[in-house]
């Protein structure tokens, strides 16, 4: 019987701002384990969660070494990369016949770069389920590597990329997320997307975007071709997750939830048929929400929605191809605070045409919307994004950024320097747009007359703590 261990890396300890983006499960690597048992229900296969866990490289190393498996994947996104390298290293060192297979987004967008390490054996590219057991079979049965497309490996010496894997057409035929190999009780959401006192959990109900903004990877791994789950598919994982998990609030990872108006009430009419007892968060896009679909959207428990509308300069709104308005964005964010659903935005300042004025618009913009939940980010290149290519070209990437400083919010510089921009001026921006926005009286009083119940006292808390930390970073 082989042994698969998966593994998430931890980050917070190593450069990540601990609590900014909660404790969310790796439901990339349930979705590999719960395929590959789905056609061997021979492999032992298991998940560790190192970031959740909160181990050390020592700790992990220990794991290894008492459960020794036979093929160690590892998921890497860009600011976990140094991270996951350093886990291959340990997993060779206990034993050198270990094949360690990496994937996520930072492979999949530099294969060449992942695969050059002596500690790498091979690179799954893309969406991962398929490509990820034909290799297993592969290495189980001493068979050739050549004829299973979607991954990279060295033969002889010599890189070795093979043809791309195909989508997943029909999404519904994937088997949900092995929750039961993962330590379900410690996940939580970021205070910003912490709904209820329920048990949470993430869930994802679409893969691929037809939009191309400049500073976003999900193409890198899961193409520009939206595809979706039927709303019978999605109340079924959320069955299993009452059931069997006691599992009660979701946040729907995909950034198009209600691309689809269909879908959407489609859904909504079978939790209510059902008359399930949940709260979830979603993501949205300016421009596609309207009354009535908000309306049914609540009754079946939305609590909150989340809308990346990055600039109030609509310049650098075309800059970054982001394909909307702020008409569009006032409006949306307008019909969901009328509908009583929470309101999320997104912003985003440090982009490639950024300049002091468009950040004070966007900072100005941020404050007319007056949401509950307001984000900004500083922008990151990330590898496989128009935005990693355009600032490579022009040397905008200061020399000395580590994989581990391309994190949006982390405890190091931004990654970016631009010529009018330093990173020094994009932290100074960055901190006095979280000051100006949540500082106001006018949202302080919102925010202390919106004090019901527990759950808005700790995110009140935790909001606080996260507030202090970023202004804090260096």
């Amino acid at each position: 019987m082989m042994k698969i261990l998966l593994i998430n890396p931890p980050f917070t300890n190593y450069g990540g701002l601990q609590g900014h983006g909660g404790m969310a499960p790796p439901l990339n690597l349930g979705y590999l384990a719960a395929y590959a048992r789905s056609k061997n229900n021979t492999l032992e296969i298991s998940i560790l969660d190192t970031e959740v866990l909160g181990m050390r490289f020592e700790d992990i190393k220990e794991y290894i070494r008492n459960n020794r498996p036979d093929v160690i994947g590892i998921t890497s996104s860009t600011p976990v990369f140094t991270c996951a390298i350093n886990i291959s290293r340990i997993a060779k060192e206990v034993g050198s016949d270990i094949k360690v297979i990496f994937g996520g987004v930072h492979p999949s967008a530099l294969p060449d770069e992942v695969i050059s390490y002596e500690s790498v054996d091979f690179v799954v590219r893309g969406e991962g389920e398929v490509s990820f057991f034909n290799l297993l079979c592969a290495i189980e049965n001493g068979s050739s590597f050549s004829g299973i497309d979607g991954i990279s490996y060295k033969d002889n010496g010599k890189v070795v990329h093979n043809q791309p894997e195909k989508p997943v057409e029909n999404l519904d035929e994937l088997p949900f997320p092995a929750r039961d190999l993962m330590p379900h009780e410690l996940y939580k959401p970021p205070p910003t997307k912490r709904v209820s006192m329920f048990r949470p959990t993430s869930l994802t109900s679409a893969r691929g975007c037809p939009y191309h903004c400049n500073f976003c990877s999900a193409s890198v791994i899961w193409g520009s071709k939206y595809r979706y789950r039927s709303p019978e598919n999605i109340v079924a994982e959320i069955e299993e997750c009452i059931e069997k998990f006691n599992i009660r609030e979701f946040s729907i990872t995909d950034e198009l939830f209600t691309i689809s108006r269909e879908r959407v009430v489609l859904f909504c009419e079978k939790v209510l048929s059902k008359k399930l007892n949940i709260a979830w968060v979603c993501m949205s896009r300016a421009g596609y929400v309207d009354k009535e679909m908000l309306e049914i959207m609540k009754k079946a428990g939305c609590r909150e929605i989340s809308f990346g509308l990055e600039s109030g300069d609509e310049e650098m709104l075309a800059r970054i191809h982001k394909q909307n308005t702020l008409e569009a964005a006032r409006k949306s964010i307008h019909l969901v605070k009328e509908a009583g659903i929470k309101t999320h935005a997104s912003f985003m300042i440090g982009n490639l045409g950024e300049s002091e004025n468009s950040i004070r618009k966007t900072i100005d913009f941020a404050k007319e919307l007056n949401t509950d939940i307001a984000a900004f980010f500083i922008a990151s290149p990330l590898p496989g994004t128009e935005l990693y290519k355009d600032a490579r070209r022009l040397s905008y990437i200061r020399s000395d950024a580590e994989w581990k400083d391309f994190s949006p919010l982390s405890k190091t510089k931004p990654v970016l320097q631009l010529p009018n921009l330093s990173p020094e001026d994009l932290q100074k921006w960055h901190r006095r747009a979280i000051k100006e926005y949540y500082l106001r009286p006018r949202y302080i009083l919102k925010r202390i007359f919106s004090l019901k119940g527990r759950i808005d006292f700790l995110n009140l808390f935790d909001g606080v703590s996260l507030f202090m930390r970023i202004r804090h970073t260096k």
